[in-house]
């Protein structure tokens, strides 16, 4: 009896030693042990924190990043913003020649005088008749809402798209041109044919040159501040390089007032001015 009490007590003491010795190993390596803790939270916070030079290399790489492609995001949006003016402008006008020519009639009946006469005054320079141009303007004006009618002569400088000076000045007389609610400029080029038969895409519809303009004080291009359209019996179309017109920025092709026109109908159609940034946009 007392043998097996011993070795009961033993074994009792034998196991007690290991839940002690157990118990004392847990409590001095588990985590949430107040020693052990302190040393964990110091280490994960060693861990996770960047040193300066490593904050300065990021910061470095993050500004030669936007440095890079900032400039390229904001020609983008400015870009996309003109052609929705544009396509803005155009439907505006469109809409007004439709109106017109139910009360008035095929545009031939609107009293459209040859701007040129094909004489000279005596400083040698060509007589305009511009009667006809006022006619139609003044038309058009009764279907669109206008921001203000002009009183004096608008005076602008205007380049070809590829940056060779082309209207310089570019003196528009008052009754020539008026502006739109959202201020574009609209404004009507020389008259050619009486009959409207000038060639436009292989059809006898053209009438004259016609202009939308989004006018700023510093200098204009062709094809990026201001578009050439085609006044016909059909409405305003959109000059074209189809129609023979230039459209490069790349190259002084053409004469410095044409290189640019027929850059209107890209930016209409496709809804970009991809010809400022490649050659083969076509």
């Amino acid at each position: 009896m007392k043998e097996n009490v011993r070795l009961r007590n033993k074994s009792d003491a034998k196991t007690h030693r290991g839940k002690v010795c157990y118990e004392n190993k847990k409590r001095h390596t588990e985590d949430n042990s107040p020693k052990y803790s302190v040393v964990n939270r110091t280490l994960l916070r060693k861990k996770a924190a960047f040193t300066l030079a490593e904050v300065l290399i990021t910061l470095g790489i993050i500004g030669v990043v936007a440095a890079l492609t900032l400039p390229s995001l904001i020609q983008n949006y400015h870009e996309k913003q003109r052609v929705t003016q544009l396509k803005k402008a155009y439907s505006v006008m469109q809409n007004a020649f439709l109106m017109a020519q139910e009360e008035y009639g095929d545009v031939t009946d609107w009293g459209l005088t040859i701007t040129n006469t094909g004489e000279k005054d005596d400083d040698g320079n060509d007589i305009l008749d511009n009667s006809g141009t006022e006619n139609v303007m003044n038309i058009l004006m009764k279907y669109v809402e206008k921001s203000k009618i002009p009183q004096n002569s608008y005076i602008g400088y205007v380049e070809s798209i590829d940056g060779r000076q082309a209207f310089w000045p570019w003196e528009v007389s008052a009754d020539k041109y008026f502006y739109l609610k959202d201020g574009t400029m609209v404004t009507m080029g020389w008259i050619s044919s009486l009959d409207c038969n000038g060639d436009y895409q292989g059809k006898k519809i053209a009438c004259s040159d016609f202009w939308i303009v989004f006018p700023k004080k510093s200098k204009m291009k062709i094809g990026v501040d201001v578009f050439n359209f085609i006044f016909t019996k059909e409405g305003f179309k959109p000059n074209s390089t189809t129609s023979g017109a230039k459209c490069n920025a790349f190259e002084a092709v053409g004469s410095a007032d044409t290189n640019g026109r027929g850059c209107t109908a890209h930016a209409l159609y496709n809804g970009n001015m991809d010809y400022l940034h490649k050659k083969d946009w076509q």
